[in-house]
């Protein structure tokens, strides 16, 4: 059912009529002692009520629908019904109304209602009194007599159309609309049009590309979204499209009818043919690009009918275009349809990243201005018309669901606005010329996406908030602007955004350019030959290979603003831009132009809108120019928690921490005198010859093979404290003969060689020259520490231990000499950890060590001999803790649930003498304390 276009004023007064005529009626049936009014007078007091909200009841076909009983499975009529809305029982003159309440619960309950039709609302009454229920946990409860009924108009504004619905129903209704268009999708081009792959993949650049029944089923169902919306939003007369379906359509003709109708939508009401029949006439001149091209004559089968017609029963104004907007997308994929439209971007994480760029700002503005009895009418304007100054832009926006959530939460503050100024000019429930108040437009709202179907469903999805909002405006105070025939749209701009200068795009302004989204995430090593050369061409001289395909936005938003232009932008990202080599890289050329960091989140999980991919790991940064503007930082106790707002003394820097603003940088050498050069392990390179899987017996049988047996330890082993061997022939006392006496010995260098040859790689095949000997000879001739290169980010501390000179180190550890023990302390302490989770790399999220990047950057301060015999005596009673469990691994010696105490303890003990060592008086009690240690250190010996 539709929107009404009524006004308040016009409502209340409708209702005071329909209270005053019914209040008379029950007085002369008291009177002249009536009896069963239910039968007599239900419909007309029904048709009556909704008459008040602009409703036809008996045109719509609301009255004395079937259904079945869940009580007796017998059949009955609902009173009155609208789908999706309300269902309603009148008994008569008198009758306890749970007696009506009760009968419609039954109804409910029976299964002849469907979940796309379930209604939000139960009516009853007795004429004398209404009450209204609403369904759910949270649903409110009134009641009132019929001389009252003015006094609760807001209780009843829903058969308006004007009904408050709450996130989760939006969320919910909108996963249901999107597997009614599922249904239709499949209806019209079969269920096994799309294989099971990735969503991305079947989205193409140019609709030329896309197979032929696809184009056409795509664009149908953006035409048919538009007439299902219209339907219930009034664009036009209640039900409409709806009615057309049903009365003017079969399943033989309803291709060639839509085809008609689709014309008529495209034509002005005075070029029109004369003899167009009645329903098709009531359709308004809708325009714009959305019916101008003719699409080929589509051929309906009865089941494309019935999918349409039951599209047609649910209530479209319930759907949440952003996240509708993301499963739409979704409907060309059999993947996605098969996921029960459940993926989407939330409006939780696309306000993290536009609510601290604008929105917050501008509505604190708007509540100060709002909330001040002092403020003047002036005041209130000029900041509503400030509103329609701004430029808003996602240039990689997909559906456009960040656009949608812009624009609807913008005029939900410029409604504010609008309110309170005629609040204050006394004109309180009059009729009102929305097209004069209301400033802020979608014109104002651009996008770039480079697919050419998701552009299409982001220029719909903008059309369909834009009237939901004037739909929000003309529920608090009047009338909303009249948005038909179509003039103005978003601009979605279907091109590459790396290929184009967006200064042409975007039209400067005397407001401010936003410019936000979630552009794509895409790895220094997966990046295509043709985005290797987008990145190269807009980050030009700049250009780092290491950085994400994602920063290309970094370099065009600078571009964009290098004109003075103001404004400021902010985008989610994959979490590497705050992590290792690739931070200097991005975050330079940002500051040199005069950025700063506005507000942050750090890393957390972003669930993907496609099925069957894995949440990735994401942050949030936003930038200003604005040297004024207050830091705003987030931070996650785990990657799936609900963020946290930190506290910002210093001010936030590129790796999203509140300390000194510095860029750490390679280092070939270690910046601090006291740490060692860390190099790789050794690399074997021999297909499991020289190093024989975990588990692999000793070649106990061959004495001469055994005098080569050297322990073995690779990152699994080092972890999981796992025994594993190799074959080491490269000290001085390997003896060749020994190969024409050991068979076993012989044929593992033979095996070893013959795999070396046959690989693509020179160097390797080079080396099958030598198949006794590992490719890169790393061994040392005094005790060690082995470094894993990867940690997982749970760990307490980083993970390394000290080994002999016998023990040979693979080239999935790093290594490095540590006779007295010290480094291996450093490296354990929480000191070290917080350094490497600050500038490290990660994989996924697992820390990454870097021997340039975290080992030759930890800025160690030179340390006494006091000092450093402290440290290393922690170090040793670290040793000594493990120590007393031989039998564990450092992975459940270091569980993070489950850490032996002496094994804490003695860790406390070591970060004591090492957060003293850094400058701290006491040991510290966080990260952010030891980062300012860290920071400050840093830029003091880089100075």
């Amino acid at each position: 059912m539709s929107a009404t276009t009524l006004d308040r004023g016009q409502i209340l007064q409708q209702l005071r009529g329909f209270s005053a005529h019914w209040s008379e009626r029950i007085a002369e049936w008291r009177e002249e002692k009536v009896t069963g009014t239910e039968s007599s007078f239900a419909q007309s007091f029904w048709s009556d009520l909704l008459a008040c909200f602009d409703v036809n009841a008996a045109r719509i076909d609301l009255f004395e629908r079937e259904a079945r009983r869940a009580s007796t499975g017998s059949r009955g009529s609902i009173d009155v019904f609208q789908s999706g809305v309300f269902i309603g029982e009148a008994k008569s003159l008198g009758v306890d109304l749970d007696k009506a309440q009760a009968q419609a619960q039954d109804y409910l309950a029976g299964g002849s209602v469907g979940q796309h039709e379930f209604p939000k609302y139960v009516v009853v009454t007795d004429f004398e009194y209404i009450r209204i229920d609403q369904l759910g946990e949270d649903g409110s409860h009134v009641e009132f007599t019929i001389d009252q009924a003015p006094e609760h108009l807001d209780a009843m504004l829903f058969l308006a159309g004007h009904e408050t619905v709450s996130r989760r129903e939006e969320q919910d209704a909108s996963i249901h609309a999107a597997q009614l268009m599922a249904q239709l999708y499949e209806a019209m081009v079969g269920d096994e049009a799309d294989q099971d792959v990735d969503v991305d993949l079947v989205l193409t650049e140019d609709p030329a590309d896309e197979d032929a029944s696809v184009q056409r089923a795509s664009m149908m169902l953006t035409r048919i979204l538009f007439l299902l919306y219209g339907d219930d939003a009034g664009l036009w007369e209640a039900d409409l499209f709806h009615r057309w379906v049903e009365q003017r359509t079969d399943s033989d003709n309803l291709g060639a009818q839509l085809h008609s109708l689709f014309g008529v939508l495209n034509t002005p009401t005075s070029k029109r043919n004369k003899n167009l029949g009645d329903l098709l006439a009531r359709f308004p001149y809708v325009n714009g690009a959305l019916f101008a091209d003719v699409l080929p004559l589509e051929y309906f089968t009865p089941g494309m009918r019935d999918a349409l017609l039951e599209a047609c029963r649910f209530r479209w104004t319930r759907i949440s275009p952003a996240v509708f907007g993301a499963m739409f997308q979704l409907v060309k994929s059999k993947e996605a349809r098969r996921a029960a439209g459940e993926h989407y971007t939330s409006e939780t994480n696309i306000l993290k990243t536009i609510g601290p760029l604008f929105l917050d700002d501008l509505q604190a503005e708007a509540d100060r201005l709002c909330g001040n009895k002092s403020t003047s009418v002036k005041a209130l304007r000029a900041f509503r018309d400030r509103l329609a100054t701004h430029v808003f832009v996602d240039p990689a926006c997909g559906c456009g669901n960040f656009l949608v959530v812009a624009y609807r939460d913008l005029r939900r503050i410029e409604t504010q606005i609008i309110k309170e100024i005629r609040t204050r000019e006394g004109q309180t429930g009059m009729a009102l010329d929305a097209t004069l108040e209301t400033k802020l437009t979608i014109g104002q709202f651009h996008g770039i996406e480079i697919n050419w179907w998701p552009a299409k469903i982001a220029e719909t999805a903008m059309f369909l908030v834009d009237h939901q909002a004037n739909r929000e405006l003309a529920a608090s105070v009047g009338q909303a602007p009249e948005r038909l025939p179509i003039t103005i749209t978003a601009h979605i701009h279907h091109t590459n955004a790396l290929q184009v200068d967006w200064k042409d795009l975007f039209p400067a302004t005397s407001g401010s350019t936003y410019v936000f989204g979630n552009p794509p995430f895409i790895g220094q090593y997966t990046k295509t030959d043709e985005q290797t050369d987008d990145m190269k061409r807009v980050w030009g001289r700049d250009y780092d290979g290491y950085l994400d395909f994602v920063t290309g936005w970094h370099a065009q938003a600078l571009h964009l603003y290098s004109d003075g232009r103001p404004g400021e932008f902010g985008y989610v990202t994959t979490s590497s831009i705050t992590q290792g080599q690739p931070v200097p890289a991005l975050f330079r050329p940002i500051q040199r132009e005069g950025w700063r960091i506005k507000y942050a989140h750090r890393t957390f999980a972003w669930d993907s809108e496609a099925p069957g991919k894995a949440a990735v790991h994401c942050v949030i940064v936003g930038f200003t120019r604005d040297r004024g503007a207050k830091q705003r930082l987030w931070t996650y106790p785990d990657v799936n928690a609900a963020p946290v707002e930190a506290i910002v003394e210093q001010g936030i820097n590129a790796y999203l921490i509140d300390g000194p603003n510095v860029l750490v940088t390679k280092r070939s050498q270690p910046l601090s005198l006291e740490l060692g050069a860390v190099t790789y392990g050794s690399k074997p390179a021999d297909g499991g010859h020289l190093v024989p899987k975990a588990g692999t017996p000793r070649p106990g049988h061959d004495p001469i093979a055994m005098k080569y047996v050297r322990p073995y330890i690779g990152a699994k082993e080092l972890i999981n404290g796992t025994d594993r061997w190799c074959l080491w022939m490269a000290d001085d006392d390997f003896d060749p003969a020994d190969l024409k006496a050991s068979s076993y010995l012989r044929g593992q260098i033979k095996a070893c060689q013959s795999f070396r040859a046959g690989s693509r790689k020179a160097s390797t095949r080079e080396a099958a020259y030598t198949p006794h000997l590992f490719t890169e000879i790393r061994s040392t001739a005094v005790p060690f520490l082995a470094i894993p290169a990867h940690v997982s980010e749970n760990r307490p501390y980083f993970l390394a231990q000290r080994f002999l000179p016998e023990v040979i180190s693979g080239n999935a550890n790093f290594q490095v000499a540590d006779e007295d023990g010290l480094l291996f302390a450093l490296i354990s302490s929480s000191m070290f950890i917080v350094w490497q989770r600050a500038v490290g790399g990660r994989i996924k999220s697992d820390l990454r060590f870097s021997n340039t990047l975290t080992w030759n950057t930890f800025p160690v301060p030179e340390l006494g001999n006091t000092v450093r015999s402290a440290i290393i005596t922690q170090g040793q009673k670290v040793l000594a803790a493990r120590a007393k469990h031989p039998g564990r691994s450092l992975a459940n010696a270091y569980n993070p649930l489950a850490m032996d105490p002496a094994l804490v303890k003695a860790h406390d003990a070591l970060d004591r003498e090492i957060d003293r060592a850094f400058g701290s008086p006491r040991k510290l009690s966080n990260e952010r304390q030891r980062l300012e240690l860290l920071f400050a250190r840093y830029a003091a010996l880089t100075a």
